[in-house]
């Protein structure tokens, strides 16, 4: 920490250094300049580390990965629903409480703050979407998960297409 401090003194053109064995014993500590230099190098590095790590886009990314999750959970409930009522899904009024209620759900899964599911279906088909918030999807225009029984397949959706 001296050679450090020793060095920044010398570019910044100071006279002498912290280790100088012509010092008096009475001047032992840090001065103010040298204190206050060790705190902006921190705060860059602090503020550096904070926007690398992007703490907002990992939670939206947590609570994306959970809504895709709880759309892959409902959307095999409403498969598994239809497969023991003669290939009929649950309708948009039925909604996902029938698949609690008929044991093919355990429970009605609640979207992370912020987020919505949407469940819209006849007795022929269905859709499920959720809502997508990371950097990750957003920067695409993605801002679904959808899975559609039509096609048998999930995917991040920008409203008229797939994510490729």
């Amino acid at each position: 920490m001296k050679k450090l401090l020793g060095l920044i003194k010398k570019l910044l053109g100071m006279s002498g250094s912290s280790d100088d064995s012509s010092s008096s014993s009475s001047e032992k500590g840090f001065t103010l300049i040298e204190l206050l230099i060790v705190i902006a190098i921190l705060g860059v590095l602090a503020a550096g580390v904070l926007f690398a790590i992007d703490p907002v886009d990992r939670i939206n990314s947590a609570n994306d990965s959970r809504a895709q999750k709880d759309v892959a959970s409902i959307s095999t409930a409403a498969e598994s629903y239809a497969a023991t009522h003669n290939g009929n899904y649950p309708t948009t009024a039925e909604g996902i409480a029938i698949l609690v209620t008929n044991g093919d759900l355990k429970v009605n899964p609640t979207a992370p703050t912020g987020y919505t599911y949407t469940y819209t279906g006849t007795a022929a088909s269905f859709t499920m979407t959720g809502t997508l918030k990371s950097k990750k999807y957003v920067s695409g225009s993605y801002t679904l998960f959808r899975y559609d029984s039509s096609t048998g397949k999930a995917c991040a959706w920008s409203g008229s297409a797939c994510q490729p």
